[in-house]
């Protein structure tokens, strides 16, 4: 995106006066927000020790955020409790910070106004810090195209206090190079294997055909650009060629957190052919809506981030260990080739992993 004669400050503010976003810009010590409803605070509640430190962590450590940079924090009315520390923090990083705030979306997977896909394109770093997953959606795709890195940070949760608690002692403040050395471990002895399956106590009993050496690293950190990241990172995952069986989710499912009862999902020839139990109404109502690709089975994933906790996060109950996930619709961003408007997770605890006949212990990888 060229922005020629116009200031790229000036050039927000267009945007913001013509879409009612909320907007800053600026360098440390010269904050400036705009907002059409006259709310620039809303539920952010100032300075939290903790969560100042990891809100560093992920623009320093996990991004790569230098002095110079462009930095766009993309967020909305519920997670700037997040979103304002992270803009704060690429201030005192001295990077060239901009802030955009959204409306609430509906669900994950929904594409962002325009203007902030247009954003998204023309900086270095872009932190995606709201309630709804924006990871698969054509916005973040361009805009890993055209060289920017992205963190992306989805948390449904509405409970501030526990997001500023998860923020500030959870998976984002792992030790990096070693989870990232057990991920690396892990993948060695997965590389070779073209079959997986898991079973639990709770009834699953599900079967992955996968493409050898096809496994990735979600380390939670990028320094190329283009590349995409989860904050906080810390899966080993895979795209499955096919999968058959049963997968009974006792975690969190996508958007709706915690289940308060198992959510059975019946998978054949790499699709879900039924749902049985809690939440499963409102997943057939979604595969009615977007149509037969929501029913992929995108992703076989496998936690390996010490410091998450199940805790109804998504984003970090999936990265913790003793669990795998199970995602259903669109893959595009890690390597599938389905684009649908829908990635939903669902959490598995206490797997038994067989890879091949051999059994995986995830407890070696800690």
């Amino acid at each position: 995106m060229a922005c020629r004669g116009i200031s790229r400050r000036d050039f927000l503010k267009a945007m913001a006066a013509a879409s009612a976003l909320t907007i800053g810009s600026g360098a440390a010590g010269c904050v400036e927000m705009v907002s059409s409803a006259g709310d620039t605070i809303g539920n952010w509640v100032g300075p939290v020790p903790g969560v100042e430190r990891s809100a560093r962590i992920a623009l320093k450590d996990c991004m790569g955020a230098k002095p110079g940079e462009r930095v766009l924090i993309v967020t909305d009315s519920l997670r700037k409790d997040l979103g304002m520390p992270l803009y704060d923090a690429a201030l005192q990083l001295g990077c060239d910070a901009s802030y955009l705030e959204m409306k609430l979306h509906t669900r994950s997977g929904e594409e962002p106004p325009g203007e902030v896909a247009l954003a998204m394109q023309d900086t270095d770093v872009a932190i995606l810090a709201t309630r709804y997953s924006l990871t698969h959606t054509e916005a973040t795709r361009n805009a890993c195209a055209n060289g920017a890195r992205i963190g992306s940070m989805p948390i449904q949760s509405e409970d501030s206090e526990l997001v500023r608690r998860v923020f500030s002692t959870g998976g984002i403040t792992a030790n990096l190079p070693r989870m990232k050395k057990m991920m690396r471990n892990l993948v060695e002895q997965l590389e070779s294997i073209s079959e997986i399956r898991v079973t639990t106590e709770q009834g699953t009993d599900i079967t992955f055909e996968l493409h050898k050496g096809f496994w990735m690293c979600d380390t939670g950190t990028v320094t190329a650009g283009g590349g995409l990241t989860n904050l906080p990172g810390g899966e080993v995952l895979t795209v499955p060629v096919d999968a058959s069986g049963v997968a009974v989710i006792d975690g969190s499912f996508g958007d709706y957190g915690l289940l308060k009862s198992p959510l059975e999902l019946t998978i054949e020839n790499g699709y879900c052919t039924g749902a049985q139990g809690d939440r499963a109404d409102d997943l057939n109502e979604l595969f009615a809506k977007i149509g037969p690709d929501a029913r992929n089975v995108a992703e076989l994933g496998i936690g390996m981030n010490p410091k998450a906790q199940l805790c109804g996060i998504i984003l970090e109950d999936e990265k913790a260990i003793g669990t795998i996930h199970i995602a259903l619709g669109d893959n595009a961003n890690i390597g599938g080739n389905v684009h649908v408007p829908i990635h939903f997770d669902g959490i598995v605890t206490s797997p038994h992993i067989e890879a091949e006949g051999k059994t995986i212990d995830l407890s070696d990888y800690q």
